[in-house]
């Protein structure tokens, strides 16, 4: 079943799931097949790998930097790669590594499965769900903030890069007061937006009662309750093999 059209409540229980054994299992072994089961969940789903490609792309360089530091600084166990007599790769640590990449890899892929789909589908399955609709708003304001403060970021960059910047030739301490100064405006157009929309949550009589109504509600299908029946079982099943194993 393609996530376009699945339930967004068995959307974010994937996402919980996914996440959440990613967090738990310490095998690298475990960790492989989830990350196999994520993206296969992702192809099955509809979710293309240019689209895996773009989102993952940026990523990299934040894992790498991840994978190195853990390989680093972690000095348990024996050493695998040693230089003039000094451990500086060792079992552990590389170990380690390992694990904290495969766990933000999967963490990264299981949320482009919410991805997929209307962000104010996602506000009424966590109101469906019980969960109080202050919380669920702020998660859906978050969900829309992010791609604006990207944007918003991405032309600040440019227009100083227009006015003569060279973010590339300069040096790290040019480059840093750089940064500053496109972080600065960011962060007050990230402050104004707020007031206004505070402004016209205010006029729109926001926590004015304490149950909101909808004009729509979410009926789960009986493909959704397969979809998720198989999910689990799938899930278990790596779960059990591997840790008998």
């Amino acid at each position: 079943m393609r996530l376009q059209i699945l339930d967004p409540r068995i959307k974010l229980l994937l996402l919980l799931g996914l996440s959440s054994a990613a967090l738990i299992m310490q095998k690298p072994d475990a960790l492989i097949s989830l990350l196999g089961l994520t993206l296969l969940i992702l192809l099955v789903g509809g979710v293309g790998p240019k689209m895996i490609w773009v989102k993952l792309r940026g990523l990299f360089g934040l894992i790498f930097m991840l994978f190195i530091l853990q390989c680093a600084f972690n000095r348990a166990g024996d050493p695998v790669v040693t230089l003039h007599g000094l451990a500086v790769v060792t079992d552990s640590g590389l170990e380690t590594a390992v694990l904290v990449s495969f766990r933000l890899l999967i963490v990264i892929l299981s949320a482009l499965i919410v991805a997929v789909g209307d962000t104010r589908d996602y506000l009424l399955a966590m109101t469906q769900s019980k969960i109080p609709y202050e919380i669920a708003f702020m998660v859906l304001a978050a969900l829309r903030f992010l791609p604006l403060l990207r944007e918003e970021a991405q032309d600040v960059l440019c227009a100083a890069q227009m006015r003569g910047m060279k973010m590339k030739k300069t040096g790290l301490k040019h480059k840093a007061g750089a940064y500053i100064s496109i972080i600065l405006p960011v962060v007050a157009g990230a402050i104004r937006r707020s007031e206004q929309m505070s402004i016209a949550m205010e006029a729109r009589g926001f926590r004015a009662f304490p149950r909101r109504t909808s004009m729509r509600k979410l009926h789960m299908r009986p493909g959704d309750w397969i979809y998720l029946a198989v999910f689990c079982l799938i899930l278990a099943a790596i779960i059990v093999i591997l840790t008998a194993a």
